[in-house]
């Protein structure tokens, strides 16, 4: 299963992508262990390598760092920051993961300027669906200044963690239900409204391919058939995937590190704030929908 099956703008219709999850939930009757599951994510990672020079979104979280120790030497790594007095969590736990494998990595730090540049570009984008809250805006900003980075490259295919909250249970709702299985096949059901309409609309204006692993049949499959219990417990969410990056080497401080949607982790969330508070709004949400007006 493909977001785009390998072209920028081939979404499927929200029909379609549910009628494609009761599929696969049909078909998941097997259990599976822990090494399945690891092996089905080896593959569907290996599967989306394209056999030219490529880009990888890293966050330096457990799902993207994944992704990047499972890639090849054609990979290159993308990060995003905000320019502020403390370094984005995201660029720091990179860094870390950057060092430890000798990756190709790419470092773009934003300005207050060039956020407020990005918004713009953003907003443009993804108004045509109706997507331009605070949250979605700041992660279309960490693909935007990416993809212009890899660009200078020549680099437009792209692997992304998208995904693997759903099928691993990253999410604190999560947290807040009995049955966690039930909550990631609700959860899958609905990130096409939420999440593919923007990723596909973002990577068709951007005329890039974003190849999502944690999205391949086989390995939703084999994660929605590990208990709840082993993807949560005590609080801790992921709990099966973190330990499959132990084991495949991910240093321990990343592997466990504490979800952080891009627009937080990059910091992007607080330079949006502190733009708001200059143009005289104390509500992001206002800020970005006033410049929506003005485009």
């Amino acid at each position: 299963m493909e977001l785009w099956s390998g072209k920028n703008d081939n979404l499927v219709s929200k029909q379609e992508w549910e009628q494609r999850i009761d599929t696969l939930r049909e078909e998941s009757t097997k259990k599976c262990n822990k090494e399945e599951v690891k092996q089905a994510l080896i593959n569907a990672v290996k599967q989306r390598i394209p056999q030219h020079k490529y880009g990888i979104f890293l966050s330096g979280g457990v799902d993207s760092s994944l992704i990047s120790v499972l890639a090849d030497k054609n990979a290159i790594f993308y990060t995003v920051g905000y320019e502020s007095t403390i370094e984005a969590r995201d660029v720091t736990a990179s860094r870390t993961l950057v060092q430890k494998y000798n990756l190709s990595w790419r470092l773009t730090i934003l300005t207050l300027k060039e956020v407020e540049k990005y918004i713009t570009q953003a907003i443009h984008i993804l108004s045509a669906v109706n997507l331009i809250d605070s949250v979605t805006i700041g992660i279309a900003i960490v693909i935007i200044a990416a993809t212009e980075q890899a660009k200078k490259e020549n680099i437009t295919t792209f692997l992304g963690g998208l995904g693997a909250e759903e099928i691993f249970a990253g999410y604190k709702r999560h947290l807040d239900v009995t049955d966690v299985n039930e909550e990631c096949w609700r959860g899958l059901h609905a990130m096409w409204s939420r999440d593919l309409v923007r990723d596909a609309t973002l990577a068709s204006a951007l005329k890039i391919d974003v190849r999502t692993p944690f999205l391949d049949e086989q390995l939703i499959k084999s994660a929605m058939q590990i208990p709840g219990n082993r993807k949560i417990k005590d609080g801790q969410r992921k709990i099966i995937l973190r330990e499959i990056a132990e084991e495949i080497g991910i240093p321990k401080e990343i592997a466990w590190r504490n979800k952080q949607a891009a627009q937080y982790g990059s910091s992007i969330d607080k330079a949006i704030a502190k733009l708001a508070k200059i143009n005289g709004y104390n509500d992001k949400g206002v800020y970005l929908r006033h410049i929506s007006k003005s485009l």
